[in-house]
């Protein structure tokens, strides 16, 4: 990028990222003046709402500063990391299960962001689908190029519409009928997996599963 198309992006970055972190102290203020509030139920609502910006503020920070991120990559055994992500699910009680066996395949990966692109995708198949079957696929490169990892989360829900897979990446975005604002979530967390899974030289798609629900993948590498 040229010199002043560079600053100008990270001008908004630093931007977003500043105004993130100033509206975190209202929204910490708001949450203590909703739980005074005597009605439970009101209570309740306000409170849901709280947490859903805050949730937002979170996922905005993230992507303002995904490009400035301090984590260092590490050589990450990719079957390891998505193992543990599942057992850390089965121990909550989540439905979630994993394919055996796992490839041994090793990146140089961020493990905090890809762990958090996962959890966006497992999440979304919980929610949706009530339950989460992940597979971890080794895929060969070009002639001379390394492996890259291919992580599956499928769900059983009610699918996704082909014309809705790109828009669903928008931020903001969420798919009609059964995917929307009802089921909570910042609208971002899509966008946010997306841009982690390209910041490692792979990607993130949905596809309609074969026999029903939905299929996410997460390339790598």
């Amino acid at each position: 990028l040229p010199i002043w198309v560079a600053g100008l992006v990270g001008e908004k970055d630093v931007m977003l990222g500043a105004i993130g972190h100033d509206l975190k102290t209202p929204l910490a203020s708001l949450r203590l003046r909703a739980e005074m509030v005597d009605d439970d139920d009101e209570r309740e609502r306000m409170t849901e709402t709280i947490e859903e910006m805050a949730a937002m503020l979170d996922d905005i920070l993230m992507l303002a500063r995904l490009g400035q991120s301090g984590e260092e990559e590490q050589r990450t055994d990719v079957g390891a990391l998505v193992r543990a992500l599942a057992e850390e699910y089965e121990d909550r009680g989540a439905a979630v299960t994993l394919a055996e066996p796992l490839p041994r395949l090793a990146l140089d990966l961020r493990p905090m962001l890809i762990r958090r692109a996962l959890r966006n995708l497992i999440d979304n198949a919980l929610k949706y689908g009530g339950s989460a079957e992940l597979a971890v696929e080794a895929v060969a490169g070009a002639a001379g190029s390394r492996e890259r990892a291919r992580i599956l989360i499928r769900d059983r829900g009610p699918g996704i519409d082909g014309q809705d897979v790109e828009r669903l990446f928008e931020p903001f975005v969420r798919a009609e009928a059964s995917r929307n604002r009802a089921t909570g979530g910042s609208g971002l967390g899509l966008t946010l997996t997306r841009a982690i899974a390209r910041a490692h030289g792979g990607d993130a798609t949905l596809r309609q599963r074969e026999g029903g629900g939905a299929e996410a993948l997460l390339t790598l590498g």
